[in-house]
């Protein structure tokens, strides 16, 4: 171990985590190291080599100026204390950038995505900025890395272009020529990123299926009396009793869908949708959020099929009718919710089928339900009251059990 440096960095990581450098040096209390603490091989009179090297090295940066210290009688140094005046002469020796250098440099490598066209990056250029006008870390352990926050905006703006379903594995190819960095280097941060700053309240493990970012194929499922056109071919679903399965790629090509049942109902979750035998009714499984090819789907039955009446069933958690009402907004459907009532939530909860409310569960109820949930008051104050959210799959499990 180099003793000098080490005493060095040691002072100047204090000088950094107290702030010093955006103070009055006049104000400061003494950055100091007491030896012993630090290196307690110093006072180990077996280890003489030890107590010679760190003297050594405190006498020489002492008669450099960086630092100062008082020897005992016994010649040992109790305390090491960094010379405020030498900070700069200490960066230059260590090879350190200060933290106003390193702000600056991470300013300029922000700098060009200021007048980015997307709100998201605007709003997150908007909070870096003032962290590092602070000399505040950035958050999501990026710290003062200005190109790796620079990184991550790219990557952010690309996925913000996606307007169709994309692969990882060919979104981090056409992004890094490599199929596997986004996901090693960059999903988990991209992730809580945009969780933190999409206006939907979207979970985060679905956040980039939000943005159209996927592991694998998604599929739209489909069953009942429903008749599906396509260009040169016809599927009576009602001839498949477990529907039928479309993937994405797929529903634009859809040309007509004729509904020939009364009921048309949307549903969050695959085993529900598997459990769900509702007579006269088309059920369509989404997949928690709708993306762009499924709202095409959904705009195509509405339009084809206005005289139906559309429900939706999803979990009884706020995020269920986030979701639900995310659909009527985006779809201009007006879906009635179904089975995510007062009388239904209670049956669960009595049933002690249940799961407890996390923390933020109850942030976005508070958030949420006095404007965009209003609708839905009296179920979120049930959840807010009994400390309690369900999930849809527990309908046939509480059927078995009673």
């Amino acid at each position: 171990m180099d003793c000098g440096k080490d005493i060095l960095n040691r002072l100047i990581d204090m000088y950094e985590r107290r702030g010093a450098f955006d103070k009055d040096a006049s104000s400061l209390r003494a950055i100091q190291i007491e030896v012993k603490k630090v290196y307690p091989e110093y006072v180990d009179r077996y280890n003489h080599d030890a107590y010679k090297d760190i003297n050594v090295a405190i006498e020489k940066f002492c008669m450099e100026g960086l630092i100062s210290a008082e020897k005992n009688s016994a010649g040992q140094y109790s305390k090491v204390r960094l010379k405020i005046d030498s900070v700069s002469e200490c960066y230059r020796k260590l090879k350190r950038t200060s933290i106003p250098q390193q702000c600056e440099k991470a300013k300029k490598s922000l700098a060009e995505y200021q007048n980015c066209e997307w709100a998201i990056i605007q709003a997150i250029i908007k909070d870096w900025f003032e962290c590092l006008a602070e000399y505040k870390k950035l958050p999501y352990d990026l710290k003062y890395d200005g190109k790796r926050a620079s990184e991550i905006i790219r990557v952010l703006q690309a996925i913000l272009k996606l307007n169709s379903e994309t692969y990882i594995r060919n979104f981090s190819t056409a992004l890094f020529k490599d199929s596997k960095r986004f996901q090693k280097e960059f999903r988990s941060t991209v992730e809580s990123i945009l969780f933190d700053y999409t206006d939907e309240v979207v979970e985060k493990d679905n956040i980039l299926g939000f943005y159209n970012l996927y592991e694998n194929p998604t599929y739209v499922m489909v069953k009942g009396n429903v008749v599906i056109q396509f260009d040169t071919s016809v599927i009576d679903v009602s001839e498949m009793p477990d529907g039928i399965a479309l993937s994405n790629a797929s529903l634009e090509k859809i040309r007509t869908v004729t509904v020939k049942a009364n009921k048309v109902i949307t549903v969050e979750n695959l085993t529900t949708y598997h459990d769900s035998d509702e007579d006269d009714t088309v059920h369509i499984y989404l997949g928690g959020y709708h993306n762009h090819s499924k709202q095409i789907l959904l705009e195509k039955i509405y339009a084809d099929n206005k005289s139906r009446t559309y429900f939706h069933k999803g979990d009884l958690d706020v995020y269920g009718f986030l979701i639900l009402e995310n659909l009527k907004e985006k779809t201009g459907i007006p879906f009635i919710p179904f089975m995510m009532d007062v009388a239904t939530i209670e049956r669960f909860y009595k049933a002690g089928l249940y799961k407890e409310l996390a923390s933020t569960d109850v942030k976005v109820i508070e958030e949420k339900k006095g404007t965009k949930l209003a609708a839905y008051a009296d179920v979120l104050q049930f959840m807010i009251d009994n400390n309690c959210k369900v999930e849809q799959e527990s309908i046939k499990a509480v059927e078995l059990m009673e």
